[in-house]
């Protein structure tokens, strides 16, 4: 059965970034107004999922691993109501999504969206609140998800925050060095981990915010160490990530701490010893992982958030209520990253994030190590 609903004559202005030219902003005025995607379909559908995420420069590994989560979901999928179908777009770098989103609405006219990193989510906001059609954003930023199409789905910086001082605590830390890069995302998590760190008697004796196309720290680090931090705390994407890495090992200094990105390192044995606070991955999953991509280097950090969305999506397709509504009142869902809850009036999916350490040169669960 079709369900008719009213256009409403409204353009959403207001959400649309300011980065948008004058033309995407007409279309997405154009756009809104038009029946929601559930509206759009009949009984045993083909239901088309898009997908936007940046597959190269410092975000690219992040990227891949993303795609291929999601393709995995898809070859996982068993009898369904609707045949679904991926329709993928790859970027080259999260704030380049504009072109993408404009292509999947308009070509491919998919009827739900998947995106990863927050940079990319602000941007694809707008076309889906316009579309009228469900997007989940794999990032850590709240703001982004709004409970009405948008929603995001990994832990947020404040439970990377409240999980990374719990285990810096449990580890006697009281003294930090910042060295970190300046981009959003980190900054976001730096702004989460003081107000954390500092009600728990933690503080920062050192902190630097530096550009990406640094590539002599050794300063910065003489700087630090008359501090005397009993941590150093360094994010960043490469090629800074493994210049700093390795300028740190010649200095002499072994305690090191970051949120996700020594992960992402290609040299992750610079960090030997290493801990950081990441994505939890369920035993299960990364079995399945390895053995579907068993030569193939993964970064997990959005990998269990890509898969359970797109079974999120699928589930709220199958429920017979329509997508939206049901996606809206999800409060929890047991995924590959173990519960994941969401609380009334909000638009973010959050789970508890796991400690992880370099091992051997390889990313390792605190818990397996």
């Amino acid at each position: 059965m079709k369900i008719r609903v009213s256009a409403v004559r409204f353009c959403p202005w207001p959400l649309a970034p300011q980065r948008l030219s004058a033309s995407a902003a007409r279309q997405l005025c154009q756009w809104y107004g038009k029946p929601d995607s559930e509206s759009r379909r009949g009984d045993h559908a083909v239901i088309k999922i898009g997908a936007v995420v940046a597959t190269k420069g410092p975000a690219g590994l992040l990227g891949k691993s993303f795609l291929m989560a999601i393709q995995l979901a898809k070859e996982d999928l068993k009898n369904t109501k609707d045949r679904y179908e991926l329709a993928i777009e790859e970027v080259p770098s999260p704030d380049k999504a504009e072109p993408a989103i404009q292509k999947l609405i308009n070509v491919e006219k998919v009827d739900a969206l998947i995106v990863g990193l927050s940079m990319s989510g602000q941007i694809v906001k707008p076309y889906a609140t316009a579309a009228k059609i469900p997007l989940f954003c794999i990032c850590s930023v709240s703001g982004v998800g709004d409970e009405l199409y948008t929603f995001t789905t990994m832990p947020l910086a404040e439970d990377e925050a409240a999980q990374w001082v719990a285990e810096a605590k449990r580890r006697g830390i009281k003294r930090i060095a910042r060295l970190t890069q300046d981009y959003p995302s980190i900054d976001n998590h730096v702004r989460a981990l003081k107000g954390e760190a500092t009600p728990a008697g933690i503080i920062f004796v050192y902190e630097d915010r530096f550009d990406a196309a640094t590539t002599d720290f050794r300063s910065r680090i003489e700087a630090a160490k008359r501090t005397s931090p009993d941590v150093y705390f360094a994010e960043a994407f490469n090629p800074a990530l493994d210049i700093l890495g390795q300028q740190l090992r010649d200095a002499g200094v072994r305690s090191l701490a970051s949120v996700v990105a020594f992960s992402v390192s290609d040299k992750p044995e610079l960090f030997e010893g290493g801990w950081y606070t990441d994505s939890y991955v369920s035993p299960a999953f990364k079995a399945r992982l390895d053995k579907r991509y068993p030569s193939i280097r993964l970064a997990t950090h959005m990998m269990p958030y890509a898969y359970d969305s797109f079974n999120m999506l699928v589930q709220g397709f199958e429920s017979g209520e329509g997508v939206l509504p049901h996606v809206r009142r999800m409060t929890e869902y047991a995924g590959t990253a173990g519960k994941i809850t969401k609380q009334a009036g909000t638009g973010n999916f959050r789970s508890a994030p796991a400690v992880w350490v370099i091992k051997n040169g390889k990313p390792t669960l605190a818990e397996q190590s």
